[in-house]
């Protein structure tokens, strides 16, 4: 399963594309499958992420590595860093120095997203966080002053403004919350020796240069 969350994984025009798209394809490839990414089911990220959790024989990419999440899936990867930032229009002009400071501004997320996630372990109060299954809504609320500012990966932050029909400089991190690396995620009950066929399928692509070629066709 995958969600919308480009450049990394997306749907367009009726196809789903992107770096971990790509990755998988190549994965694929070298275990000499015979299946491809069109299995691949694009869902909303809540949903997903609880499927996987709960489903055996289930794997969601890409998803951010983290220590809460450490035990609750089994990983293949990693696929490249990711930082989950704050991000707001530069006209807010939004001072953000310590993790205190975000009580202040009202915070919108994607509900089971890592910021959502990374904003509630910090105490972040819930009069003061929006959730909203859509990126290009949470754009909205922000140019229209609904919310402050949105907790988000900054690449897919970028790709969705500027799909909204706005200029990605005209926005900045004001805060990093976390920085990790993206990976894909099993279900806990995933055999050993599925994760370790993934795992060396994805190995040997990378050792190629595959992987680093992939994701500089989507980030230059």
């Amino acid at each position: 399963m995958t969600e919308q969350y480009p450049p990394f994984n997306y749907r367009d025009g009726g196809r789903l594309k992107g770096i971990s798209i790509d990755i998988l394809n190549g994965m694929l490839k070298e275990m000499n499958a015979t299946i491809s990414s069109n299995n691949v089911r694009h869902l909303p990220w809540a949903r997903a992420y609880k499927t996987v959790l709960q489903t055996p024989g289930t794997c969601l990419f890409v998803m951010t590595r983290t220590p809460d999440r450490e035990h609750l899936f089994r990983w293949v990867g990693p696929i490249m860093p990711t930082t989950i930032a704050i991000m707001a229009p530069k006209s807010a002009h939004l001072i953000i120095r310590q993790l205190a400071d975000l009580k202040k501004y009202t915070i919108a997320a994607l509900p089971d997203d890592i910021g959502h996630t990374l904003l509630v372990k910090n105490g972040q109060p819930l009069a003061k966080l929006t959730t909203n299954p859509y990126a290009e809504g949470i754009i909205e609320m922000m140019l229209k002053k609904r919310v402050d500012a949105w907790a988000y990966e900054e690449s897919v932050a970028s790709f969705f403004i500027r799909k909204c029909g706005h200029d990605p400089h005209e926005f900045e991190s004001v805060f990093v919350l976390t920085q990790a690396e993206l990976y894909f995620a099993f279900n806990i009950e995933t055999p050993d020796h599925i994760i370790s066929t993934f795992q060396r399928a994805f190995d040997t692509i990378k050792a190629h240069g595959d992987v680093d070629e992939i994701i500089h066709r989507y980030i230059p």
